[in-house]
């Protein structure tokens, strides 16, 4: 599971902390959006650009960071890139065991992933805030199914994830699903098999919509 980099917005976020309740819970492809959360417990640290103190505030109050829920427009949002495939990992896959058999792909004799998902190393989220065509797989989620092209998609308020059901704000256009992409081997369907499909595309629209303006 991860988000998957079609034709995406450049420069992502990948300096705001991960809310605490969302740490080692992300898949990959989740919309998050920017809090700033009040505590007076234990905390985590955070670079000194990206708190938010008020004068005479403590080091533990108004920390900002990213969580997963619904959108709502004119607040900082994107789609959440540490899931647990691909580059997710912090030492990423192993591939060849010890004759060179193994692929990063199958359930058998698949790849071995090597070291955490990077936000659980890190405690940082990195976050695709632009406009762009993303893949997103979804997990095991049914959110999409029977999705269809120009659906307007929102964000589960508990898990963040994208789906054809009202929530918040949109997020997100549904383009399609997308089958057998491999270049470099027999996909499915040239073997005689079906055509599974591998994540579905989306176009998130960014945090330009605001709302509430005075001008």
């Amino acid at each position: 599971m991860a988000l998957k980099l079609l034709n995406p917005g450049l420069r992502p976020l990948g300096m705001f902390d991960l809310a605490d309740a969302d740490q080692g819970n992300l898949v990959g492809g989740e919309y998050v959006e920017l809090v700033a959360t009040s505590t007076t417990g234990a905390y985590e640290g955070y670079a000194a650009d990206v708190g938010a103190l008020s004068s005479g505030a403590s080091l533990a109050e108004n920390i900002v960071q990213f969580t997963r829920t619904n959108r709502t427009a004119g607040r900082l949002g994107g789609l959440a890139d540490d899931g647990g495939d691909e580059y997710g990992t912090l030492f990423g896959s192993l591939i060849g065991s010890n004759v060179g058999k193994q692929t990063q792909f199958g359930t058998s004799g698949g790849a071995v992933v090597i070291g955490p998902n990077t936000e659980q190393a890190s405690g940082k989220v990195t976050v695709f805030a632009q406009a762009g065509l993303y893949g997103v797989t979804q997990g095991t989620g049914t959110e999409l199914t029977g999705a269809v092209t120009n659906n307007q998609l929102s964000a589960n308020n508990a898990t963040g994830l994208l789906q054809t059901s009202a929530d918040g704000d949109d997020v997100a256009i549904y383009v399609g699903e997308m089958t057998d992409t491999s270049l470099v081997s027999t996909t499915s369907t040239a073997a005689g098999e079906a055509a599974t499909t591998e994540y579905h595309a989306v176009f998130y629209v960014g945090n330009a919509a605001a709302k509430n303006i005075t001008l």
